[in-house]
């Protein structure tokens, strides 16, 4: 993920129109986004820009080969980005016709919730490959988490060589939360880490957005960790700050709403077991 401090075009978009600024907009697209835990959370934004209300999209061959349904005429295709390629185009079901559609889809992709001790160590484990370092400590219950800079080296190992590499934050989660409470704080820190928040000047590849107040900063990061504890169906201490938020201000808070998404994208890429080194941790020798 690399940044700089120009607007991204779709939060100039939203500034210009005011889309999403209200809070019971912004409250209607993550009810949306949380909806479809399979495609990935921009795409379901873009899906909700195009046609909101939508309650199943796919592609025209996902539809004639698993659902025996087809576009109808004229149908309107909604664009979507394409991993290694510029966009796709998906039909939403009030758009197809043929036969009847399973309604048990309807719910769509209904997450599991299981966060176990394995699945959270494995994350942790590839936290490392994007130069975070997540250590647990006895706390009260008060305190789940925080992050923080640091400047520290790990060794990268491969099969023909190994590799010094650098991390540059280190998250702290109370030793006491269940695994699914830890994995949320996760989620709370790294929206800190992976939206600018933290203030680390050799991780030049992400945002730099230190200036933003402390209201902006908690907002990102409590969405960030919203989204990915609904989508994947576990204990969401962020629902209780946001609903007092959105209920209690008629707007919200001046935020990258293009960022959030992205982060989102990437802590469930990560999560789903990539671990790949980020080349600019990589220990430059002398």
């Amino acid at each position: 993920m690399v940044h700089d401090n120009r607007i991204p075009e779709l939060d100039k978009l939203f500034e210009d129109v005011g889309t999403y600024r209200k809070s019971a907009e912004y409250r209607n697209l993550l009810d949306f986004i949380k909806r479809f835990p399979k495609m990935a959370p921009y795409n379901a934004m873009l899906v909700h820009i195009q046609k909101p209300g939508s309650q199943f999209v796919a592609s025209a061959h996902d539809w004639k080969v698993k659902y025996g349904r087809r576009p109808k005429v004229g149908a309107r295709p909604l664009v979507i980005l394409r991993p290694f390629g510029p966009v796709a185009f998906v039909f939403e079901l009030n758009d197809t016709e043929g036969a009847p559609f399973p309604e048990a889809l309807l719910e769509p992709f209904k997450a599991e919730g299981n966060i176990t001790e394995n699945k959270l160590e494995d994350f942790k484990s590839s936290l490392l490959y994007e130069g975070v370092t997540v250590v647990e400590q006895d706390y009260g219950t008060s305190m789940a988490g925080f992050v923080g800079p640091i400047e520290e080296t790990f060794k990268y190992k491969t099969m023909n060589k190994s590799e010094l590499f650098y991390v540059f934050f280190s998250i702290v989660v109370n030793r006491n939360l269940k695994p699914s409470e830890k994995m949320a704080t996760l989620f709370h820190e790294l929206g800190h880490v992976f939206c600018g928040h933290v203030y680390q000047p050799k991780a030049k590849w992400l945002p730099q957005r230190y200036f933003l107040s402390k209201n902006e900063k908690e907002f990102e990061a409590e969405s960030v960790s919203w989204l990915l504890c609904e989508r994947l169906g576990i204990v969401n201490p962020s629902s209780k700050y946001l609903s007092g938020y959105l209920d209690s201000n008629e707007e919200i808070p001046s935020i990258s709403i293009d960022l959030v998404l992205k982060t989102v994208g990437l802590i469930e890429s990560i999560m789903s077991g990539r671990k790949t080194l980020r080349k600019e941790l990589l220990v430059k020798k002398s």
